[in-house]
């Protein structure tokens, strides 16, 4: 983290994700493709390799502190990681696009009530203090700070009640994908037919109930191998899987590699290896 007073007036992009608050002045701020002044207060997220620059209006010195960080900083999973809706979708934040009235990464936000700004503080003392446990303090923080922004724009959906449907099939792979999962039985359990559920399922997500499971389990198994000591054939059944052999193929057919070799990319501590 860095306090910068007159920040760079050249067109400039990143390799990680950029999360900047206006301490004091204004700028017009060129942002992609987006002119606007901003101030005191104001505050963004910048994604991957989106354009921007400020150029100081007045002489009061326009001074900003900025967050600049990886995916990976939120969880050691997101190594590959390149765009802020991949890090939405984690399962430490879990926002729905569907739901937002807008990219997030794409909008200027205002702190009416100093609330990030004080978050924002905590953040940068912990950054600079750098406490026991400061990382996992940070974590916490700038997930904080994400979904607080992300409530801004929340559209709570008027949504058909085919997609409440659905939305109810994900809420429950999400919350029990360890347990043996059943399309049919869920169907049953909202009194619809297999065939219209599943119909809806693959029209709503682009993906078959199947492969969604699937994808959110090896989703988990790469947190547990990242961040825990817990052995492959253990981790294969609690996300889901008693067989540890159809666990390896279903692995390397979606990550490119087995899990083990997966595992040794990690240290105990969740760090990746040299």
């Amino acid at each position: 983290m860095t306090t910068c007073a007159a920040p760079s007036a050249e067109l400039h992009d990143h390799d990680f994700l950029e999360l900047t608050y206006v301490v004091q002045g204004r700028a017009v701020h060129l942002f992609g493709e987006k002119t606007s002044v901003i101030g005191q207060g104001d505050y963004f997220i910048v994604d991957y390799g989106v354009k921007h620059k400020y150029d100081q209006i007045g002489d009061t010195p326009f001074v900003v502190v900025n967050c600049l960080f990886l995916p990976r900083l939120i969880d050691e999973t997101l190594t590959e990681c390149r765009r802020f809706q991949e890090l939405a979708d984690n399962y430490l934040i879990k926002f729905n696009y569907r739901d937002l009235t807008a990219r997030p990464t794409g909008l200027i936000y205002h702190d009416n009530d100093g609330y990030i700004g004080q978050l924002i503080s905590r953040l940068s003392r912990e950054y600079n203090e750098k406490p026991v446990g400061h990382q996992e303090m940070m974590r916490c923080q700038l997930i904080e700070i994400l979904i607080v922004t992300m409530r801004r724009i929340y559209r709570a959906p008027d949504e058909p009640e085919s997609s409440r449907l659905v939305q109810f099939i994900i809420d429950q792979i999400e919350k029990n994908f360890m347990e043996r999962l059943s399309l049919a039985d869920l169907a049953a359990q909202c009194c619809y037919s297999l065939a219209y559920v599943s119909k809806r399922f693959k029209e709503e997500t682009g993906t078959t109930f199947q492969h969604y499971l699937q994808t959110v389990r090896i989703r988990e198994s790469c947190r547990l191998l990242a961040n825990t000591s817990k052995k492959i054939s253990e981790i294969s059944g609690l996300v889901g899987y008693s067989d540890t052999k159809f666990f390896n193929q279903l692995f390397k057919a979606e990550m490119g590699m087995t899990p083990r070799a997966f595992k040794t990319l990690y240290n105990r501590k969740g760090t990746k290896s040299s």
